[in-house]
């Protein structure tokens, strides 16, 4: 599976999913590391053109669907910065982990549910066996910008080809 190189723009069009331009980072941080054969992708929150698109405590000021959605948001964001930080999605092998953080209400606890928003665009792209990832789904009290959710991710990349 992976001395195969994946072929990400193909099953994004087939997903009918558009990656926007890569979010400028909002404060001192870099989108985008990459060392070792690994990308660590900084948080992304689930914006667009016009801002953060969904907001607020889960279970209290959003519901569960409207952070799946987000979840799914902010994942297309995370592969927005990786097609900006390598230059392209040539070198992407897989998304090896992802952190899923959601500003849960006090009795919200479904995290990994919302988790599973960008979980299964991951297996919709990539199928079953390169769409495995580690995750983690946490439950936190305070987003940025009061976002409903955030999500990092860590992927395995191609070294880059010589002359």
């Amino acid at each position: 599976m992976d001395k195969v190189p994946f072929h990400w723009q193909a099953a994004l069009d087939a997903a009918g999913i558009v990656l926007p331009a890569a979010a400028p980072p909002a404060a001192a941080y870099t989108p985008v590391v990459v060392h070792q054969g690994l990308a660590f992708v900084s948080g992304q929150l689930p914006r667009d053109e016009t801002g953060v698109r969904t907001v607020g405590l889960v279970g209290v000021e959003t519901t569960l669907a409207a952070a799946q959605e987000g979840a799914r948001l902010a994942l297309v964001r995370g592969l927005a910065a990786l097609r900006d930080g390598l230059g392209g999605l040539d070198r992407l092998d897989r998304i090896l982990k992802m952190t899923v953080f959601v500003q849960s209400g006090p009795d919200f606890v479904d995290q990994s549910a919302v988790a599973d928003g960008a979980s299964t665009v991951l297996f919709a792209l990539l199928g079953p066996e390169r769409g495995r990832h580690a995750r983690s789904a946490v439950g936190v009290a305070k987003l940025p910008r009061n976002a409903a959710v955030e999500i990092e991710l860590i992927a395995s990349v191609r070294p880059v080809a010589g002359p």
